[in-house]
């Protein structure tokens, strides 16, 4: 083996190394900052619940709809994790759990965006700021993305719990593809940190955006 293709093997090994490394460390401060820690106090910030107002008060408020989400990682292969929230209305008769997993590879990094909502009502803030009748309370987020060329990769499995019902009515479990998944944020400021941190492991693990221009 002459020298010349020794110097480009190791040099290509020494990039592997520092893109493996770059990417361990951006997943462990979306783990450390994201999901919940509560050994070290860190509560994470995948909790979001949209309310109505129970009284006059402004922090007299009713939880109608609220889910928390967590997820997990091994190498560039990744898990969603969301769990509907038993004190939320809407759960009270009917829970469900969801699963989003992909590889990061697969993933558009051009796709991922930031939206904002209210966590009064849970509108689009954008809509939001054109109704004054809306409360504008926007500290609620989510990360939206979408997989390469939009192709059904991301495995997506449902398990539904009819909390009233019994026997073979009492749960239902479901497997689909998909080809788009979000991150629930449930403060602004870290949301945009998050997508770019997404967005830069993503890239890192191959990641790469359309060849042509598209809405996603």
């Amino acid at each position: 083996m002459g020298k010349p293709l020794l110097a480009i093997l190791f040099l290509t090994m020494i990039s592997g190394c520092s893109d493996d490394s770059e990417l361990a460390e951006t997943l462990a401060w979306m783990d450390n900052t994201y999901n919940p820690h509560k050994d070290v106090g860190a509560y994470g910030h995948g909790h979001t619940g949209w309310y109505v107002p129970k009284g006059s008060s402004p922090y007299d408020e009713y939880l109608v709809n609220g889910s928390t989400e967590t997820f997990t990682h091994d190498g560039c292969r990744m898990t969603l994790n969301i769990q509907d929230d038993p004190a939320a209305f809407t759960h009270r008769e009917i829970l469900s759990s969801r699963s989003y997993t992909f590889n990061l590879r697969d993933i558009n990094p051009a796709s991922i965006k930031t939206s904002t909502f209210t966590h009064t009502g849970g509108f689009n803030c954008d809509l939001a700021k054109e109704s004054k009748l809306i409360p504008q309370d926007c500290d609620h987020a989510e990360v939206v993305f979408a997989t390469h060329n939009e192709a059904p990769l991301i495995d997506e499995y449902t398990d539904t719990i009819f909390l009233k019902l019994q026997g073979s009515d009492h749960e239902n479990k479901s497997s689909a593809k998909t080809r788009k998944a979000f991150f629930e944020v449930d403060d602004i400021e870290y949301a945009g940190r998050l997508a770019k941190a997404f967005r830069y492991a993503v890239e890192l693990c191959g990641g790469k955006p359309e060849p042509f221009s598209s809405k996603n």
